[in-house]
């Protein structure tokens, strides 16, 4: 009886053992860059989801939307402190509990860039905009008196995830992908020679 009472608790401390916690930071340069993060969850991992950027008003004021195969499953703006009390009043923070093993998509972005609909593919509101310094932007939640949100660094905490990587943006893989080439093309040449 035991054994068997030692075999369950060793399978089921395995089956949270995958879980983890996550971290990523960076620098937001324009109003409508967006960050995303793709992870993994297992069926029943409580997962959190939240920032620590707004730094009472240095940085930029996140919001984030989370997706399931592409649809907007969740979003919030300035709930943050609900999920961590590390979190400012103006960063974001997401809850779930996974009820199945599953694949997300987490894109944090400056507020008031809102969906334009219920998927990702229908974009974001500043989509379209030339892009804006962070540094020049006034956005919509700023203090006119204290010129502030002007910083932008960003923090993005997951937790109770097995997985997580960020997204390159699409300029950066296009940039990559234009590197490799030219190098393909130089050694082309010199094995010619």
């Amino acid at each position: 009886m035991h054994k068997h009472l030692l075999s369950l608790a060793l399978a089921a401390s395995a089956l949270g053992a995958n879980a983890a916690d996550f971290s990523f930071s960076g620098q937001a340069a324009n109003h409508n860059d967006k960050i995303v993060i793709d992870f993994q969850v297992a069926a029943g991992s409580s997962v959190s989801l939240w920032t620590d950027s707004w730094q009472s008003g240095l940085n930029f004021d996140p919001q984030l939307f989370l997706a399931s195969g592409g649809t907007i499953v969740q979003a919030d703006d300035d709930g943050g402190s609900l999920v961590n009390a590390g979190a400012g009043y103006y960063d974001a923070g997401l809850q779930f509990t996974a009820t199945t093993a599953g694949s997300y998509r987490l894109v944090l972005n400056a507020a008031s860039n809102n969906a334009q609909g219920t998927t990702l593919q229908q974009g974001f509101v500043y989509d379209g905009d030339t892009p804006i310094a962070l540094a020049a932007w006034n956005q919509p939640s700023y203090d006119v008196n204290a010129n502030d949100q002007k910083g932008g660094f960003w923090r993005l905490h997951l937790s109770g995830v097995e997985q997580a990587a960020a997204v390159p943006e699409p300029a950066s893989v296009a940039l990559l992908l234009a590197g490799l080439l030219s190098l393909s093309l130089a050694l082309r040449r010199q094995q010619r020679r």
